[in-house]
């Protein structure tokens, strides 16, 4: 059985065998004796080294140092929990790393938050990558978060940690047998990805994503052996892609995901050059679907490469909106308008500038010039999160009704994500994007 090189630092290693794998560089070491691990009680305010038990609800907890769960064990934060990354003042911010499971249970009228200082919380640290976010090893089992927000993350990682020397992103998983459940959350400033699954068992629904990426970077980078769907989300402002399957890596499970009722708003803008996607993007032999999405403004359509699995891919039922020329010539992206086409189904809402205006409750989605768009760093802050939006559909909005329920989520064999750990399987809605008119959908805002 293998370990991070994590466990060097902190457990202390006999034998090591170091093994460079490919791709992201992981580093492993046969298994060694672990110290002791802390059993989490009422006396408990400080997160450090290896630890299981229960977050109490209502308590704040300071990350001192990187709190390890180690194989078999779980950490369960109860609703209202805070998690404050504080470190041990070097300059090097910790991480959660998961070898076992990590539970958040928060709640819509009391979330649970992980975040950073209070008076480090602010716009010039929004890609800072303050603390290290969640890092899963091959032996993770599940990481459910319902109802949580994360923000300020990224950061190099420090000396024996999985992302020793590079930039980590806010969730990382290895294995096609961990289980990641993300419900409800909201995730903002991550300096390179929010989640990057190599591998894994996903349901992402209802979360909404601001200020993700900061000249690069996805709000879901999917590598090899992931499966799942993402639904219901709502997305400002991606660096890159808002959501990237890919089958990139060495896994034996072919990447397969259904992104459908996303609402996707000014992506792709801090990624300079078209030589990516900038919303959904599908490559290297991943299969999968895209329909009844809302994308406005964004730098480019849904992107189909053609190493993808592209007879296995189907794109229909989503509509596109911009408010200058440039957005337009790219909705069918130019450099793979071949491979896309093959995927599109015919009912795809297309249009000229300002034509098929989704009619949001209150977002006015023609508030930015093109010159805004490109300034990179300079973007106007509001073109990245929700500054009083509302993203419901108005009556009478092009999206109403527009959708289709005749394909099928993927369908994923859980194994620990059981019981009152399942996760919701949403079905898609003939409403386009995140907020259909019966009320069902994202709950944020």
């Amino acid at each position: 059985m293998k370990k991070f090189i994590q466990y060097l630092g902190v457990f202390g290693f006999s034998a090591l065998t170091l093994i460079a794998c490919k791709k992201d560089e992981i580093v492993t070491v046969d298994e060694g004796v672990l110290a002791d691990v802390v059993t989490i009680d009422e006396n408990t305010t400080n997160l450090s080294g290896p630890m299981k038990g229960v977050l109490k609800s209502g308590t704040t907890y300071i990350l001192t140092g990187d709190l390890i769960i180690p194989e078999g064990e779980e950490i369960v934060a109860e609703e209202c929990v805070t998690i404050i990354a504080q470190g041990d003042g070097g300059p090097i911010g910790p991480e959660i790393t998961v070898h076992g499971s990590l539970i958040s249970l928060g709640t819509e009228q009391c979330p649970n938050l992980f975040s950073v200082p209070v008076n480090q919380r602010t716009e010039a640290n929004i890609f800072a990558g303050l603390w290290g976010g969640i890092q899963c090893s091959e032996d993770a089992d599940l990481v459910y978060l319902k109802w949580t927000r994360m923000e300020y993350l990224g950061g190099e990682g420090g000396p024996g940690t999985p992302r020793a020397g590079k930039i980590r992103y806010g969730l990382w998983t290895l294995s096609s047998d961990t289980e990641i459940v993300l419900e409800d959350c909201h995730f903002y400033g991550s300096k390179d990805d929010v989640y990057r699954p190599v591998g894994g068992k996903i349901n992402l629904v209802r979360n909404t994503f601001e200020f993700c990426g900061e000249t690069g970077g996805d709000g879901l980078n999917v590598k090899a052996g992931t499966i799942g769907n993402i639904a219901y989300n709502v997305f400002y402002g991606s660096a890159t892609n808002a959501f990237k399957p890919s089958n990139e890596g060495d896994g034996t499970v072919q990447t397969n995901i259904m992104v459908y009722n996303n609402t996707i708003i000014n992506g792709g803008w801090r990624r300079p050059g078209m030589s990516r996607g900038a919303n959904i993007n599908f490559e290297v032999g991943a299969r999968g679907g895209a329909f009844n999405n809302i994308i406005v403004n964004c730098k480019r359509g849904i992107r189909v490469l053609e190493d993808a699995d592209v007879p296995n891919i189907s794109v229909d039922n989503n509509l596109y909106y911009a408010t200058h020329q440039e957005m337009v010539d790219e909705f069918i992206p130019t450099d793979a308008e071949t491979s896309t086409l093959s995927t599109l189904g015919s009912n795809n809402i297309y249009g000229q500038i300002n034509e098929n205006n989704p009619m949001f409750a209150n977002y006015d989605v023609d508030q930015f010039t093109y010159a805004q768009y490109e300034a990179g760093e300079a973007q106007p802050t509001n073109m990245n999160q929700n500054s009083g939006a509302n993203l419901r559909l108005q009556a009478g909005s092009p999206a109403v009704g527009a959708g289709t329920t005749s394909f099928t989520p993927v369908s994923v064999n859980w194994v620990h994500a059981t019981g009152d750990r399942a996760p919701s399987v949403i079905q898609p809605s003939m409403d386009l994007g995140a907020y259909p008119m019966n009320g069902s959908g994202n709950n944020h805002y």
